[in-house]
């Protein structure tokens, strides 16, 4: 939910104008999910994730439209091995947010207005941190990576023209955050937690490529220092670069999307340096039209580098369906996943597997 109501900028496609668009419009959106993860000795632990999501577009006019969003989560993490370990679940309603998008000039310029509204579990008692803290993991990327932070804001501008054949959009964005209480220690004090300042610049660009379109994109996410009862954290700037490419071979549909994140060194309340981290992604699928609807087998390749810990790599191969018949689309899905996981104990195996069934209704 984190990335919901940033500037969004990937495609700068320039559209003809639209048409127009009332509340009759609107649709609902939906895709409960199922993660799994179980990761070997010396972790020993199994981390499990059940998601039920709600997203409703609500198009005003065809410059002016909102969206709303927010879900049920429930995360879990089961000791493996034949220790003491407790298990540690945490469960309930994430924070819900709306945002408004209001097109300039046919889309040319867009203004984005977003709320974080928290509805959701912000507070993580003892028992249930170490759920809160593993579904925060940029690696193993589950859909729902928070419970719930405090009321925020977000304001942003996307500007997209044409250059020739090409399409070039860019954006910035700022958010800013009310502090709230992410857990009850052991002393059953609630330290305050006050997030710093999110500021995000975007650029993109893309072409048409045969039956298909070739995109390109880069993103810089700086943040101010976060204040935790007094101490004061860093957690490093981000760098995101991304690409894809889609075309048609025949009766099938080729597939590339590959992106990099990188972050910088943060530091903690003493002034230490956290070392930086980087997460490359590359996901390659095909597109076969069967029956009323397309069959789509992917694979999905991961790999994280850490200062002073070993590389954790994860490959996934997936199978979807999609059918879409006007104002009803489905789409089933699944994922099997084998890699190794680098941590402070050493390298584990890891398996895992994944389940969604996504569901639009209106148009």
């Amino acid at each position: 939910m984190r990335n919901l109501i940033a500037v969004a900028i990937a495609s700068a496609t320039i559209a003809a104008p639209a048409a127009a668009q009332s509340v009759y419009d609107s649709n609902v959106r939906t895709a409960p999910q199922l993660i799994q993860y179980q990761i070997k000795s010396p972790v020993n632990e199994t981390i499990t994730e059940l998601i039920a999501p709600i997203f409703v577009v609500i198009p005003v006019s065809s410059t002016l439209s909102f969206d709303v969003g927010s879900a049920y989560a429930r995360a879990r993490v089961t000791p493996n091995g034949a220790g003491t370990e407790q298990t540690s679940t945490v469960s309930g309603l994430t924070d819900t947010q709306i945002r408004a998008n209001w097109s300039l000039g046919t889309d040319f310029v867009v203004l984005t207005a977003g709320l974080n509204i928290p509805t959701g579990h912000e507070t993580a008692t003892e028992a249930e941190q170490l759920a809160a803290f593993r579904i925060g993991n940029d690696f193993l990327a589950f859909p729902i990576s928070n419970m719930g932070t405090g009321f925020g804001a977000t304001g942003g501008i996307a500007i997209a023209r044409p250059v020739g054949s090409w399409n070039l959009g860019f954006g910035g964005s700022l958010r800013q955050s009310a502090s709230y209480e992410p857990f009850v220690a052991n002393t059953s004090a609630r330290p305050r937690f006050q997030p710093g300042n999110e500021y995000k610049a975007r650029v993109g660009l893309d072409h048409p490529f045969g039956t298909g379109r070739f995109a390109v994109g880069f993103t810089y996410s700086k943040f101010g220092n976060d204040d935790i009862g007094g101490s004061i954290y860093n957690t490093g700037d981000r760098y995101v670069a991304q690409v894809g490419l889609n075309n048609s071979l025949g009766g099938t549909t080729v597939l590339v999307n590959a992106w990099n994140l990188y972050r910088r060194s943060g530091t903690i309340f003493t002034g230490e340096r956290t070392g930086p981290e980087n997460i490359a992604n590359v996901l390659v699928g095909l597109g076969f039209h069967v029956m009323s609807g397309v069959i789509e087998p992917s694979v999905e390749l991961r790999h994280w580098t850490q200062e002073n810990l070993s590389t954790s790599m994860l490959g996934t191969f997936g199978l979807r369906y999609n059918v879409d018949a006007g104002g009803f689309a489905i789409t089933p899905s699944a994922g099997y996943t084998l890699g190794k996981f680098a941590s402070l104990d050493g390298t584990a195996d890891l398996s895992g597997f994944r389940a969604a069934l996504a569901v639009r209704f209106g148009p």
